[in-house]
Order: C-alpha cells, then structure tokens, then sequence
C-alpha cells in the first residue's frame, strides 16, 4: 500500500493513511511469471467489498497496481485481497484510513 505510483514506483508505502491524501494505491510486483495470466485486487472497507480490479500480469516479471479515491466517509479499516484468476488468495494488505 502506497501513497501514490511514480515511475512505475510506489511512494510512501504505509500501513496508515490520512484521508487528507484523496487517494491510495496498491502496488504488487511478480517475479518469475511462466505465462500470461490475471489477478485480482479486490479493495474492502470494514468487511464490505468496495470494488474488485482485475489486472493482466505478463512473463516473466510485472507490476502493476490499483487506486481508490478517498472520501471522508471512508476513514477506519481496509483490506485489499490479491487473488489468481481462479480466487484463490495470495496475499491480503491491511491498512487504515485516519483523519
């Protein structure tokens, strides 16, 4: 989890956000990639799916990321779930969202 993607980098990775910052990104890295294939990023609030982003990963290595923009309704926890193609769960970043 990051503040923002420059040159193709995450910037300010944290585990706690001011809303102040209007948007967060996710940023995930593959190494080793045998063939073309999709993930999903799947960004949940307090337990409540918010949006699900599905992103093509190519060989043999890739990067790629997804963003939500904050609202002022949106401060408390978040989880965002990486998961393959066929649901299953990679890994699961938690953060929150702060005044």
């Amino acid at each position: 989890m990051c503040e923002s993607i420059q040159q193709y980098e995450p910037v300010n990775p944290a585990v706690v956000f001011s809303i102040a910052r209007s948007r967060i990104s996710c940023f995930t890295e593959f190494d080793r990639i045998p063939e073309k294939t999709y993930i999903h990023h799947k960004w949940y609030r307090r337990d409540s799916l918010i949006t699900v982003k599905r992103l093509t990963i190519n060989p043999p290595r890739w990067s790629s990321f997804t963003s939500v923009q904050l609202r002022d309704a949106d401060k408390g926890p978040w989880r965002v779930e990486i998961t393959d193609d066929n649901d299953n769960p990679l890994r699961t970043l938690r953060f929150s969202i702060t005044e």
